[in-house]
């Protein structure tokens, strides 16, 4: 299913590009998941028409929010400095929820999303394995 198709009414951003998903990919040094690919290639970016959630960073574009490498960097290389305990490396941030929850992926496995908010202290939730699936449950809320 397409994000468009699940969300009619969501802001799309145009697609990105192959050249800016391998950049954004060099950037970090890391290889997106399949299921992370596939939306870029579908948009750089949107926001959900309910409340406004950037359910999808743009690559590198910065906006009122951040972007995907600028938001993955702050949590790989500022948040430890708050919690030394919590090893964000093993995930790509893509967008935020409706409650200002930051959406990870594991870059490595694929299959592994998590739902990450500065009051969990150290630790985060497993939120799902399926992008879509997580979108859709924040936006049932």
């Amino acid at each position: 299913m397409s994000i468009q198709a699940l969300f009619p009414r969501a802001r799309l951003a145009p697609p990105a590009t192959e050249q800016a998903i391998a950049a954004a990919e060099a950037t970090l040094g890391v290889r997106f998941p399949a299921q992370l690919r596939r939306f870029y290639l579908e948009c750089d970016g949107f926001r959900e028409d309910r409340g406004n959630a950037k359910y999808l960073l743009s690559l590198a574009e910065p906006d009122s929010v951040g972007s995907l490498v600028a938001t993955t960097r702050f949590y790989w290389e500022e948040w430890p400095g708050f919690f030394p305990e919590l090893d964000f490396r093993p995930f790509v941030f893509f967008g935020f929820s409706g409650g200002d929850d930051v959406w990870a992926i594991d870059w490595s496995r694929g299959d592994r999303i998590i739902r990450y908010h500065h009051h969990l202290g150290a630790e985060y939730e497993v939120a799902g394995r399926d992008i879509l699936e997580v979108w859709r449950a924040d936006y049932a809320q």
